[in-house]
C-alpha cells in the first residue's frame, strides 16, 4: 500500500494585521516548524499579493499560500499577473486559493449576483484561464479551491486541492462525501478554520474566534447550516447581518455552541488526537486561521502542540 502524504501545517495571516507583524508572525511559524502560512484577501484592508512578497522576502523554507482570492474582486488576469510576479521574485514557493468568497465583503465591494448567478461556471472559467496563464509562464503551483457548501464541491475534482471551510470532523466527512474523489484520487484535501489552540486560555483571544467563527457561520449555505443543525438558530442573527446591524447586535443572536462547530478551538494537549482523527478522513492540510496568529505567544502554542502531534505520531524522536 501507499504511504499516506504527511499531513502538511500552515498559519493564515490576518489582512488586518500590519504588514510588519504578518512579516513577524510568519517568520515564527517558519522558525517553528510550520509549512506554510495563507495569506488572506481583504479588499477594504490589503492587497494580497504585497503581503506575500513581504514574507517572501524574510522567510526562506516557508510555503506561501495566496488565498483565498475571490475572481468577483479580481480578474483572472489580474491574478495570474500578481502571481507571476512573485514567482519570478522569489521563486515556486506559491500556491494559490480561488473561491466565491465572503458574501458580505463582496456586498461591500459593490458585487451583486443577479438571481440564478451560474458561480461554478465563473469559477470553472476562472480557474482554466489561470492554469493557460500559468501554463504560458512555466509555472509549477497548486490551485486549491476554496469551499464549503455542497454546489462548489461539486467541482473541486477540477482543482489541485480543496481546502475546506469547516473544522468538525463529521462536517469535513461529510464535505468529502460531496467531492467525486474516485475521479481525482490525487486532489489534496485541506481545512481553513478560525483557530485557536492554547496552552494558556485568553478571554481575549476567545473573543476574536468567537468573531471569527461567527462570521463564517452566518456566511455558510443553508445546506450546510441544516446539515449542523443550527439553521432555525442562525435565522435573526443572519437577517440582523443582511440587514446592516452592527457587529456586536449580530454576535448577541449566535449561540456560543456555534463557535465550536465552525473553528477549531481546544488546549494543545487535545490537538494530536484532533489531527489524527482528520488524518484519518484523508486530510493532507490544516490551515489554522484567525486568531491563531494573535501574537508570537499563540503562534508558539501551535508549534509546541504541533511538535506534540508528531511525536505521538511517530513523526519525529520522542
Amino acid at each position: 500500500t501507499m504511504a499516506k502524504p504527511r499531513v502538511k501545517f500552515g498559519l493564515a495571516v490576518n489582512a488586518s494585521e500590519t504588514v510588519n507583524e504578518a512579516v513577524q508572525k510568519s517568520a515564527e511559524a517558519e522558525r517553528r516548524g510550520l509549512d506554510y502560512v495563507w495569506v488572506g484577501d481583504a479588499s477594504s484592508e490589503r492587497y494580497g499579493p504585497t503581503v506575500a512578497s513581504a514574507i517572501a522576502a524574510n522567510t526562506k523554507r516557508l510555503r506561501i499560500g495566496l488565498g483565498l482570492l475571490s475572481p468577483y474582486l479580481h480578474s483572472p488576469t489580474q491574478i495570474s499577473s500578481g502571481f507571476t510576479t512573485l514567482v519570478e521574485l522569489f521563486g515556486e514557493r506559491f500556491d494559490l486559493c480561488i473561491g466565491v468568497g465572503d458574501r458580505s465583503q463582496l456586498q461591500r465591494a459593490g458585487v451583486i449576483f443577479p438571481v440564478g448567478f451560474d458561480h461554478l461556471k465563473h469559477l470553472m472559467n476562472a480557474k482554466e484561464a489561470i492554469s493557460k496563464r500559468f501554463l504560458r509562464n512555466k509555472i509549477r503551483a497548486k490551485i486549491f479551491l476554496g469551499a464549503q457548501g455542497p454546489k462548489i464541491l461539486k467541482i473541486a475534482r477540477f482543482f489541485d486541492g480543496v481546502l475546506l471551510n469547516h473544522a468538525s470532523p463529521d462536517m469535513v466527512k461529510w464535505a468529502i462525501n460531496q467531492i467525486e474523489r474516485e475521479k481525482k484520487v490525487d486532489l489534496e484535501i485541506g481545512i481553513y478554520a478560525p483557530s485557536y489552540v492554547y496552552s494558556h486560555f485568553k478571554e481575549e483571544v476567545y473573543k476574536h474566534l468567537r468573531i471569527a467563527s461567527s462570521v463564517v457561520a452566518l456566511g455558510a449555505s443553508t445546506h450546510v447550516l441544516e446539515h449542523y443543525g443550527v439553521c432555525e438558530r442562525l435565522r435573526v442573527a443572519r437577517w440582523k447581518l443582511r440587514s446592516g446591524s452592527a457587529i456586536d447586535s449580530v454576535l448577541k443572536e449566535v449561540p456560543k455552541e456555534v463557535v465550536g462547530m465552525f473553528s477549531i478551538h481546544m488546549p494543545s494537549e487535545r490537538l494530536p488526537e484532533y489531527i489524527g482523527e482528520l488524518v484519518q478522513l484523508g486530510v493532507n492540510q490544516i490551515v489554522l486561521g484567525y486568531p491563531q496568529n494573535f501574537s508570537k505567544e499563540t503562534v508558539r502554542d501551535l508549534a509546541k502542540a504541533l511538535i506534540q502531534y508528531r511525536r505521538s505520531a511517530g513523526l519525529v524522536a520522542k
